[in-house]
């Protein structure tokens, strides 16, 4: 597929998109975990006003090695949407969109592909919802199993998409 005379790459942000959320998902899920460790206590009456949270050993040291990553992974991102709003001033891309970033729809190919990728995390989420739904109906889990759940449905659209978008590129460039 070619775009304005260049091969689009599998190095296109836009195709490394789902990635990046992956790599976020599993920094929440971290997070969410280390913050699920804490215990909490507030103190509220007509002379003071206190509030205490005190993470484990191990959830503190998540938790700080989780948002330091997390910090560095969106000063990365911010500087790759640059880079390529810089690179591609015909296609920038914006924090703020509606539309989702990955969405390929340059051509009718591109298009074909996103279609193609979008229908198979459809597919996925037809199963998955009804299935994860079950599961939450039928045992009892904590807070931060549901949290979990959700964030792997969430890991599993954007892995379901990025596969899909790299098995059509790679037939392109082969």
């Amino acid at each position: 597929l070619v775009r304005g005379g260049e091969t689009i790459m599998k190095k296109d942000f836009r195709v490394q998109y789902p990635l990046w959320q992956m790599a976020f998902i599993i920094l929440f899920g971290f997070l969410a975990i280390s913050l699920t460790g804490a215990s909490s206590e507030m103190i509220h009456n007509d002379i003071e006003f206190s509030y205490s949270l005190e993470f484990p050993a191990l959830e503190s040291i998540l938790l700080f090695i989780t948002l330091a990553m997390t910090f560095i992974l969106i000063i990365i991102f911010i500087m790759k949407i640059t880079n390529h709003n810089r690179r591609h001033p015909q296609q920038k891309l914006s924090f703020w969109q509606i539309k989702p970033i990955e969405y390929l729809e340059e051509d009718e190919g591109m298009t074909y592909i996103t279609r193609r990728a979008a229908q198979k995390v459809y597919t996925f989420f037809v199963w998955a919802l009804p299935f994860v739904a079950m599961i939450y109906l039928l045992f009892n889990l904590s807070r931060l199993w549901i949290v979990i759940g959700i964030l792997f449905l969430a890991f599993m659209q954007y892995f379901i998409f990025y596969i899909e978008v790299r098995k059509y590129l790679s037939k392109d460039e082969d």
